[in-house]
């Protein structure tokens, strides 16, 4: 289900369910041979219509940092191949960022992000780029539109003691800039990639910050950090603060250059909770926020939430390997019993990709979302996240992480 949520100021919150009961999803064959293919896209197309309007608002500029960026051809494709080429028309200047991972032929390390705690993502980015915006064959040259830029930012290597250790940390960013600079500068952001597994059968959530001159200007920084060097190292340094937009204060921080104080950030909103606690991440497996989360349960707080099941399955198979994880996967165990489990389709290559992905925090009346799973592994890749202080947000939020638990939970 694709719902959009009560506008909150200058904050317009939109949430996604998987469209189609798992039972209805057949792990061996892919996306596009779906039986209910025809309601994913449908689903799809309501999140393409959102991105599409957003887009086709901008008047100067737009800044598009994506980690996996594949839709199925005919109208998903067009709708969104189709604002972008619009705006390059008008006079827009676009830039297009991604994760160069997504152009290796090595799935044996994108299925390795998962033990790391990374989102894993099928290869194809690139040539999807390519085919939507002018390029019609890899290795021949662009034909991209006037005023449309794109480009690969490179990954980087995780701790090489890792048992991932053949996997990067990865450009995991999902938002758009738009005007930056201007009385009229927007942010698009949220967890969600920009694929129809993603809009279709996943849980996610994206929000649209307008009339955002000052928080544009810090997704601004980040991105143009990222384009410059087209690498992660060095992005994201003193990329964080506060600010007000429409009354409402977001605080915000960037990775991986304030990576450390991001799961520090958020391990401090658990723990400073007083009334509840809500928790939707694909993976959870940072020692801060799990102690926090801990700390909680023992203090007899109301705790609940949801995470991915194969995916965590990976994570703590990983912990059982080394000595080292042994605390670390203690805490977990504590916190497990709180939450429930989205029993989605282990990652495989070449079929459907049905995760639980928020990444998604409620403490009281304050909304943690963004690109950063709940990770340490998170803290080295490029990502952004939004600490939102909004009692009707939170609501939102909690109401939607709780109809997750009680659709899951049941299964």
């Amino acid at each position: 289900m694709f719902s959009t949520g009560t506008p909150v100021g200058n904050i317009q919150p939109y949430f996604l369910t998987q469209v189609v009961p798992e039972q209805d999803l057949d792990p061996a064959k892919q996306l596009d041979q779906q039986p209910q293919l025809a309601a994913i896209t449908g689903q799809a197309q309501a999140v393409a219509d959102v991105f599409a309007g957003f887009i086709g608002a901008a008047a100067v500029s737009l800044d598009i940092a994506i980690y996996d960026f594949r839709l199925l051809p005919g109208a998903l494709t067009d709708t969104i191949a189709g604002a972008v080429r619009d705006a390059a028309g008008r006079g827009v200047a676009v830039r297009l960022a991604y994760d160069k991972t997504q152009e290796t032929d090595d799935e044996a390390t994108l299925k390795a992000f998962a033990g790391a705690g990374g989102d894993p993502a099928p290869t194809g980015t690139h040539l999807f780029i390519a085919r939507a915006f002018g390029q019609p064959a890899l290795g021949e040259p662009a034909a991209l539109p006037s005023n449309l830029q794109v480009q690969p930012i490179l990954e980087e290597g995780i701790d090489p003691g890792h048992p991932a250790g053949k996997s990067g940390h990865i450009m995991h960013q999902k938002y758009i800039v738009r005007d930056a600079g201007t009385s009229a500068a927007a942010v698009l952001t949220g967890s969600a990639n920009y694929t129809t597994d993603a809009w279709g059968i996943q849980e996610n959530n994206l929000l649209a910050i307008t009339e955002a001159t000052d928080l544009a200007a810090a997704y601004e920084q980040d991105f143009t950090d990222l384009w410059s060097t087209k690498k992660l190292a060095g992005t994201g340094q003193h990329d964080l603060g506060q600010v007000t937009v429409g009354g409402i204060d977001i605080a915000y921080s960037f990775a991986p250059g304030e990576g450390a104080a991001t799961e520090t950030a958020i391990a401090a909103l658990v723990a400073g909770a007083t009334r509840r606690i809500r928790v939707a991440s694909m993976v959870l497996s940072s020692p801060k926020i799990l102690r926090a989360l801990v700390d909680q349960i023992n203090a007899g707080r109301d705790v609940a939430g949801i995470y991915d099941g194969p995916e965590m399955a990976g994570v703590v198979e990983d912990w059982k390997k080394f000595a080292s994880s042994a605390a670390t996967l203690a805490l977990w165990q504590q916190v497990q019993p709180r939450l429930v489990a989205k029993k989605s389709v282990p990652f495989e290559a070449e079929t459907i990709h049905n995760f639980m992905h928020n990444k998604v925090v409620v403490a009281d009346d304050t909304v943690s979302t963004g690109s950063f799973n709940l990770s340490k592994n998170a803290t080295g890749n490029a990502e952004n996240v939004l600490r939102i202080s909004s009692a009707e947000l939170a609501r939102q939020y909690a109401a939607y992480v709780d109809d997750l638990v009680q659709q899951y939970g049941a299964t």
